[in-house]
């Protein structure tokens, strides 16, 4: 026997995946009204008359019985500038439009975007019903945007990438000078004070590119087993020099080593940064302290940290008095971007750049009230894993009569790194390209003890100079340096080499640090 055409209507309602629906208007609307007018008529006395099962699911309804009988505004907000735009078209449009979108809640209150079509039935001069169909578009519009984020941060990517090798350069030069400039000059001399701020303004831009690429995730992270304990107190005279104007500096420090798997080079950087946010704020009556130890967090321990997971860390504790925090009750896990901009701290790019660093290190950032102003402590996951062991005396007395053989392409560079290695001791062969150290090489009949090279420059690159001179000298020590991103870098196999590396810009200090490490 044929179906009615009630069955077939009923039967296509169930099987469609669209959300069919039937809206009046009680009463009717007139068509002479100004469109405003119309629109809010619409809001005000449009009731869901009929609807499918389909349709109330993309509500996260069961069935359309628990969604007919909903006024319009319950599902439509007018409020939402979409939406306004959504029903001022239906009225322009001649109450016949497709295709448009609209946002609106489902019972959980999550926001979803339909993409409706919709037919409006006017009788004598009146907006009687309208019936309509849906589709759920949320998905798809979540995937747009994150397209668009992706290209966004592909684009910004590009942009930090082109500008960090010459900037990374021209802070190098300008960190590494002003440096030996500081030295010229006695404690409390004004001149000092202004080197010292040229020193604290290149600190900054330096840290600006590393959050920039950072943000863009190229920045160079050579992780390895750390005697964070040693690191700090290699730091400290760097960190008071930053500190220099506060009225108290106190570090601390726990029986060592403690060995956490970290960058260095990122750690030192961060640190440093904290310290001259912290010095902006803290006043000459200030006082600010680095504490520094291994300790076992227990699941007993009443205030542990909210995502730090009982185990051994290696801590990094950093108090200041610079400002006010709001108690929480205990400990806070540091989130990237939340709330305001803590200028004590740094500003919520750094803040971002921080947090990424530390949870990539498998650690945690806490932030807590602390009674003379905020403490901040970083938890690393503690390793047993041997840690080389860079005396303290090593830069000082290391160079001896050790010779390096300087690769680097960048003019400026090339005469700041020779000037910090001559004044450290060392002897200087230098060279701007690959071919011209393998020459310099191949006519110095003496030892040559140490290789600092460019990865990237014009010609041979500093990896394929480092392999023929490594055939020709055995014996000889490489240290790897650049200004560009990881991208850049991945190609020569320099990372993947575990070949020691130091990313520019960097001081005079680290430089001198970092080449010390290679000779333990």
């Amino acid at each position: 026997m044929p179906r009615s055409r009630d069955d077939k209507y009923s039967t296509f309602l169930a099987l469609t995946s669209e959300g069919i629906w039937h809206i009046a208007a009680t009463p009717p609307i007139p068509v002479a009204l100004p469109a405003d007018e119309q629109v809010r008529a619409v809001v005000e006395r449009g009731v869901l008359v009929e609807c499918n099962d389909a349709m109330a699911r993309m509500y996260g309804l069961r069935d359309a019985g628990q969604l007919t009988g909903t006024a319009l505004r319950d599902l439509l907000d007018p409020d939402e500038p979409q939406n306004r735009e959504y029903l001022h078209a239906f009225v322009r449009s001649g109450y016949r439009l497709e295709g448009y979108e609209s946002v609106e809640r489902g019972v959980d209150g999550d926001r979803r975007i339909f993409l409706n079509s919709l037919l409006g039935i006017v009788h004598e001069g009146h907006l009687v019903e309208a019936w309509g169909s849906q589709v759920d578009i949320t998905e798809r519009k979540q995937l747009e945007a994150r397209a668009r984020q992706t290209q966004a941060m592909d684009a910004v990517s590009r942009l930090a990438g082109s500008v960090a090798h010459d900037f990374n350069n021209l802070l190098t030069t300008i960190l590494t000078s002003v440096e030996m400039l500081t030295d010229h000059f006695e404690a409390g001399d004004p001149l000092r004070e202004d080197a010292e701020e040229i020193r604290r303004s290149a600190r900054r831009g330096a840290e600006l590119t590393r959050q920039l690429l950072a943000l863009s995730r190229q920045q160079v992270l050579a992780p390895r087993a750390t005697d964070v304990h040693a690191l700090v107190r290699r730091i400290e005279g760097e960190i008071r020099n930053v500190l220099a104007g506060s009225a108290k500096v106190d570090f601390t420090f726990g029986d060592g080593p403690g060995i956490a798997h970290v960058d260095v080079d990122e750690l030192e950087q961060m640190l440093l940064h904290l310290a001259t946010h912290a010095a902006g704020v803290i006043g000459e009556r200030g006082a600010f302290a680095i504490d520094v130890r291994r300790e076992r967090l227990a699941e007993t321990r009443a205030a542990l940290p909210d995502k730090v997971t009982p185990g051994d860390y290696v801590t990094i504790t950093m108090r200041h008095s610079g400002i006010q925090i709001p108690s929480t009750g205990g400990a806070s896990l540091l989130e990237p971007f939340a709330g305001a901009e803590m200028p004590s701290l740094g500003s919520g790019l750094a803040l971002a750049t921080m947090y990424g660093f530390v949870r990539e290190s498998s650690g945690a950032v806490v932030l807590e009230p602390a009674p003379s102003g905020v403490a901040l402590t970083i938890y690393f996951p503690a390793t047993q894993l041997a840690a080389p062991v860079v005396p303290a005396n090593a830069i000082a007395n290391g160079p001896g009569t050790r010779t390096v053989l300087l690769a680097e392409d960048e003019p400026t560079v090339r005469l700041m790194m020779k000037r910090v290695l001559e004044r450290a001791g060392y002897t200087v062969l230098h060279a701007s390209t690959g071919e011209e150290a393998l020459e310099l090489a191949t006519a110095h009949a003496s030892t040559i003890d140490a290789l600092v090279t460019d990865v990237i420059m014009p010609g041979m690159g500093g990896s394929e100079l480092s392999r023929r001179l490594r055939q020709a000298r055995p014996g000889i020590r490489v240290l790897h340096v650049s200004g560009y991103t990881a991208g850049a870098l991945r190609q020569h196999e320099v990372l993947d080499s575990g070949a020691a590396f130091l990313q520019k810009p960097f001081s005079s200090q680290t430089f001198l640090a970092k080449l010390a490490e290679i000779f333990v």
